[in-house]
């Protein structure tokens, strides 16, 4: 099985060393290069092949957002994971609204950041509780009761395995149906509920406690 090509972004060593023990004391991931910079960062993932970027939101040169934005616009399949001391309203829907595949707390621990990474690179959008807890509070302000009636029951279903961390192609093998048409369900279930991405549907679908599903503590 090909490893998880990783890189590290945060301009405290400690912080990185410490990720990095974490994340290779695993066989299916290698940390291939760190940088303390935005700059630093994004001439390094130029220069290697990167599935999976870790990004701390608070560098000394560009904030995380810019860096964030400019990394898909030359890798737009890269998976780009926020890890932030920030666990504000305004950061987490920042960096969502901007691309991030997912959004986690340093305080999260490593078992639950290796699990984000895997998540991640199999399409899936992990966030931690306190990420969770940020967009639940700025969809309880939100009128979206009438937005979750406008839902098909395939549409429903669709939502459900998002909710769940389900993959396309997953949803796929799930509903017996193809990648054009996931696709189709995806987009008019984020334009019916007024969402950006899949991390604020399975939010959405949290806040309402409509579905079973696991975040990460």
């Amino acid at each position: 099985m090909d490893k998880i090509r990783v890189v590290v972004v945060d301009d405290h060593a400690l912080m990185r060393d410490g990720i990095k023990k974490a994340l290779e004391r695993n066989s299916d991931i290698h940390v291939v290069g760190e940088a303390s910079t935005g700059e630093k960062a994004i001439k390094l993932i130029d220069s290697l092949e990167t599935d999976l970027v870790l990004l701390d939101l608070r560098l000394p040169d560009i904030d995380g957002i810019s860096v964030l934005k400019k990394l898909l616009v030359s890798f737009p399949f890269l998976k780009v994971i926020i890890l932030s001391v920030f666990e504000d309203e305004n950061h987490v829907k920042s960096a969502l609204k901007n691309g991030a595949s997912g959004y986690l707390t340093k305080s999260i621990g490593p078992r639950k950041l290796i699990e984000a990474v895997r998540r991640a690179a199999n399409g899936q959008s992990p966030f931690s509780l306190e990420a969770t807890t940020s967009l639940v509070s700025f969809f309880r302000h939100s009128d979206c009761e009438s937005s979750l009636r406008k839902l098909t029951s395939r549409e429903s279903e669709v939502w459900q395995l998002i909710s769940l961390g389900a993959s396309n192609a997953e949803i796929c093998e799930k509903l017996f149906i193809s990648q054009g048409t996931v696709k189709f369900h995806i987009r008019n279930i984020f334009h019916k509920l007024g969402v950006k991405n899949r991390v604020e549907a399975a939010s959405l679908a949290h806040r309402h406690e409509l579905f079973e599903s696991e975040v990460l503590h």
